[in-house]
């Protein structure tokens, strides 16, 4: 890993939340759809409603994600900003299977374990199994975050999304 360390962690966070500010933009694109859903009387179950979130939401998003970082620049929009990029532990392009697996675990996996506490302890006829699932999961999701987190200020910055992708982020 090329540059100060000190900084780069914080370039890295920076990124992201440039990126998520991008993500987020797509997400607010998808409220007419709900609101259509929900004028249309469309019931479902809260997991039934988690699973079409994660259809329309949380795999766009990580495939988004995903493209960008399998590119030659190795960099969302996000990192291309603040000049960082996803490289292999070689210095080579990360390719799409590495930045899958990276953003699978860095995108998709906190999410979704966020959206099924949201869904299963927001609707009021969850039963306390289910209940217990929704604070487990939210918990999950929460530490996840913390961990890779820390791991950014931790050694070389190497989050446990970078270690399974055997990737790294330069500058």
């Amino acid at each position: 890993m090329s540059g100060d360390r000190t900084t780069l962690p914080w370039r890295r966070l920076v990124a992201w939340g440039v990126d998520w500010l991008i993500i987020s933009l797509y997400a607010g694109a998808l409220v007419p759809l709900g609101l259509w859903l929900h004028e249309h009387s469309v019931q479902l179950p809260p997991l039934g409603w988690n699973a079409v979130s994660f259809v329309i939401l949380v795999v766009p998003a990580t495939v988004w994600s995903t493209a960008w970082e399998a590119r030659g620049s190795g960099a969302t929009p996000g990192k291309r900003l603040l000049g960082l990029r996803v490289r292999t532990l070689h210095g080579g392009r990360a390719g799409w299977r590495r930045a899958a697996v990276r953003n699978a675990l860095k995108i998709a996996l906190p999410w979704e374990l966020g959206h099924t506490a949201a869904f299963l302890l927001a609707d009021p006829g969850t039963g306390p199994s289910l209940g217990r699932i929704g604070i487990a999961c939210a918990f999950v999701a929460c530490g996840l975050a913390a961990v890779y987190v820390a791991a950014l200020f931790i050694g070389r910055g190497r989050t446990p999304y970078d270690r399974a992708s055997a990737t790294t982020v330069t500058d």
